[in-house]
């Protein structure tokens, strides 16, 4: 939100000072508002396209929208990447000292966090989040 109010502004205050310096006739050309408003528009058009491309990145999936990677506690992220090595439930629990039980509870907390339906779905979501 920050970025976005400081882009606008600047944006802002480049128009202010362009329209100032054609008041000031530091352009030479008499009669020239036209011309100087045409060239102002096609200079926000691109701008407005460079800031697009390089600036605010690749747009955001909306599935991973508000997920902070870092919302999985330790033991979740653990358990994830066990569940990445095609682990069971029941082999998770062995190879962590933990219950079943315990797993199948870890297991169901990362699948709300992730928004997934399936572990192989909640695999593929850290995989693209790039947790795993």
């Amino acid at each position: 939100m920050k970025q976005t109010i400081l882009i606008f502004g600047s944006l802002a205050a480049a128009i202010f000072i362009l329209f100032e310096l054609n008041k000031l006739s530091l352009w030479g050309l008499e009669d020239s508002s036209d011309l100087f408003i045409i060239c102002s528009g096609v200079l926000f058009i691109l701008i407005g396209v460079l800031i697009s491309r390089f600036m605010l990145g690749k747009p955001e999936n909306p599935k991973f929208r508000g997920l902070n990677k870092s919302s999985l506690t330790k033991q979740e992220y653990k358990i994830l990447l066990l569940m990445n090595d095609g682990l069971s439930n029941l082999d998770i629990a062995e190879q962590l000292y933990i219950s079943e039980s315990t797993v199948k509870t870890h297991v169901s907390n990362i699948l709300s966090k992730l928004r997934a339906k399936r572990r192989t779905e909640a695999v593929k979501i850290g995989r693209d989040l790039d947790i795993i």
